[in-house]
């Protein structure tokens, strides 16, 4: 009898767990300008928080793979280009250095981070939307522990990483933030 209980709560939780952790392999590597910078922290914590998700997945019976990497270049405008050219799928850079440039069609905002100063999370129009949600999910659901990373985050919010500015935002981080919002939406129960 116990076992029977026991048996419908696991698979319960595996499927819950299914919707809510990693479900696909990811691969990053983020391009940053130096690791005395801002950008660089925020760049670490993208992946302390992916990781997170993996080794929540992991304790689920999950067997997806997750491969975060930062890189370092010296220029702003030479990180936009490899980004735009697609030579490197992800980057960290301050709003200001993107705004400087002419509009670009190829790339694309994943977040915004309102830190010390106005930074953006990056990617090239090419990437596959279903692996921007994965991320998006992976760092919304975790925003408490990305709050109390570093000083400047604790403001970090879902309403002010996710919004709509100068930069287009990718087709993932849409289709996410549509489904947050949903999800949210059916979690409220309204009294009569």
């Amino acid at each position: 009898m116990h076992l029977k209980y026991f048996s419908i709560i696991f698979i319960t939780l595996l499927k819950i767990n299914s919707a809510f952790s990693l479900t696909q392999d990811i691969s990053l590597t983020i391009l940053v300008q130096s690791p005395l910078k801002m950008e660089y922290v925020l760049a670490k914590s993208i992946c302390k928080l992916l990781d997170r998700d993996l080794r929540i997945s992991h304790s689920f019976g999950g067997s997806n793979t997750l491969e975060c990497n930062i890189r370092f270049d010296e220029s702003a405008d030479e990180i936009i280009t490899k980004v735009e050219q697609n030579q490197f799928q992800y980057a960290v850079i301050l709003k200001e250095d993107m705004l400087n440039r002419p509009s670009n069609l190829a790339i694309r905002s994943v977040l915004y981070f309102p830190a010390d100063q106005e930074y953006i999370f990056i990617t090239n129009q090419n990437v596959d939307p279903d692996i921007i949600k994965e991320i998006n999910y992976g760092i919304i659901k975790h925003l408490l522990e990305f709050q109390y990373l570093h000083p400047t985050f604790i403001n970090f919010s879902e309403n002010n990483l996710i919004i709509k500015q100068d930069i287009p935002m990718h087709m993932g981080t849409l289709r996410f933030n549509d489904e947050w919002r949903d999800e949210n939406k059916r979690r409220v129960i309204e009294v009569e």
